[in-house]
């Protein structure tokens, strides 16, 4: 099934509100059913992969349930962690990443993800949101964060990548803000300017660059925070 947008989204004030901050959490972005149908597949999905890009260690693994597929591999993830004292991004969060399965692997609900969002319904709102014409296309993948899995504060600029925003479509049902997880932005002086939230079938949208963490999900989470995530793009150089 395609998914669809909801057909209570106001685009005029959306665009007002994102204008302000040039950031934005929109509520009930999909239809009912598509939100629900693209969750239960991210939940049933069995095929993540760790990466991970901390402490010096870089590596990307694939993960049998919540533990590593390879034999003797699992070390390594158990041993991967965050270096506090460096400053440059660091992660360790699970990912399916939608541009790369399988040829042979089983559709899903997720699987639809990526044209739905390169599609002229999604393009319409994002573009109209924003007042951006410039996107062309949305790159995509499903992120898992489990107990421990953090993303540490970085802005998104990459050279030659021509990213104009980030996105958060968060699928995380009944997330608690004292589970972490949070998608917080950092201001100027260093506290955290904003946060959002987890919540489900929400659209986190911001500008690049704009410096933000995705915050360690605590050890006593019971769940885990599920989402697809990646970037407005165009084809022209930014």
């Amino acid at each position: 099934m395609t998914p669809q947008l909801s057909p209570a989204l106001d685009v005029a004030a959306l665009r007002q509100a994102f204008a302000t901050r040039r950031r934005l959490h929109v509520p009930g972005v999909l239809a009912p059913d598509s939100a629900e149908s693209i969750a239960a597949a991210l939940e049933a999905f069995d095929g993540w992969k760790v990466s991970v890009s901390a402490g010096g260690e870089f590596f990307e693994l694939p993960l049998k349930g919540r533990v590593a597929a390879e034999p003797g591999k699992q070390g390594w993830i158990d041993a991967a962690r965050v270096d506090g004292a460096e400053p440059r991004m660091q992660y360790i969060f699970d990912t399916r990443r939608l541009d790369l399965e399988p040829e042979d692997a089983q559709p899903d609900a997720v699987s639809a993800v990526p044209d739905f969002l390169n599609g002229p319904e999604f393009l319409a709102f994002v573009r109209g949101v924003t007042g951006d014409d410039r996107i062309d296309f949305v790159d995509a993948q499903a992120t898992r964060y489990r107990p421990g899995q953090v993303l540490t504060g970085h802005d998104d600029a990459a050279e030659g990548k021509n990213r104009l925003y980030a996105y958060v479509l968060n699928l995380t049902r009944d997330w608690r803000a004292d589970w972490g997880g949070v998608l917080a932005f950092e201001g100027a002086d260093g506290h955290i300017e904003a946060g959002f939230v987890p919540a489900f079938n929400a659209l986190n949208l911001f500008a690049v660059p704009m410096r933000h963490a995705v915050t360690q999900v605590a050890s006593f989470a019971p769940r885990d925070r599920l989402s697809i995530t990646g970037w407005l793009r165009s084809h022209q150089a930014v």
